[in-house]
């Protein structure tokens, strides 16, 4: 990352910190990329991350009958879906994704996801927000009212992850989020 910046920058030695790249948002941080499973997801979960297009790349199971898929295929049938993301993208995903309008499985996931970033990177977790707590403010057609309600915690939520300081990852394992707990979940029938 701080080679990139030194490109950006004639050449000069780069200070910038994992932190301090995400909280600008500045391009060097796409250099941080993040491989993540999720493993046994409902089609329609894995549908809403593959909308996310820029900075990520996605590897979804396939449903074709022709390549061993179910015939009786629905929106819950489990998919295995794998995504090689960079921060900008995770954190993007993030601001939709954790939004308490999302679908609550989509929301959970998403949430897992955050905590096992959190695990290897733990400066790239805390910038992953709602939107209405990126901007403090809800742009939705109908807000939930979350951030009305919630808008002191979620500025001293907000300070608290930023404030946190641990040493940086330089390496980023593979990310796996196989809840079998996700709100909505149907049960197999044997």
């Amino acid at each position: 990352m701080r080679r990139a910046c030194e490109m950006t920058m004639r050449g000069r030695e780069s200070k910038m910190t994992l932190d301090g790249i995400y909280r600008c948002e500045h391009s060097p941080m796409r250099t941080q990329m993040f491989w993540v499973e999720m493993l046994d997801i409902p089609t329609f979960v894995s549908v809403h991350f593959v909308r996310h297009k820029i900075g990520v790349e996605h590897f979804v199971m396939s449903n074709r009958d022709d390549r061993g898929g179910d015939e009786e295929v629905n929106r819950w049938t489990e998919v295995n879906h794998g995504m090689l993301a960079n921060a900008q993208a995770l954190i993007n995903m993030a601001r939709k994704r954790l939004c308490r309008k999302s679908h609550p499985a989509t929301r959970a996931i998403m949430e897992y996801i955050r905590k096992a970033v959190g695990e290897v990177d733990s400066n790239l977790s805390g910038y992953m927000v709602p939107e209405c707590v990126y901007r403090l403010a809800c742009y939705e057609s109908n807000p939930c009212g979350y951030l009305r309600v919630n808008l002191k915690e979620c500025l001293l939520e907000v300070e608290d992850e930023i404030a946190r300081k641990q040493p940086q990852s330089k390496q980023h394992p593979g990310i796996t989020a196989s809840p079998k707990d996700y709100p909505g979940r149907r049960q197999q029938h044997t």
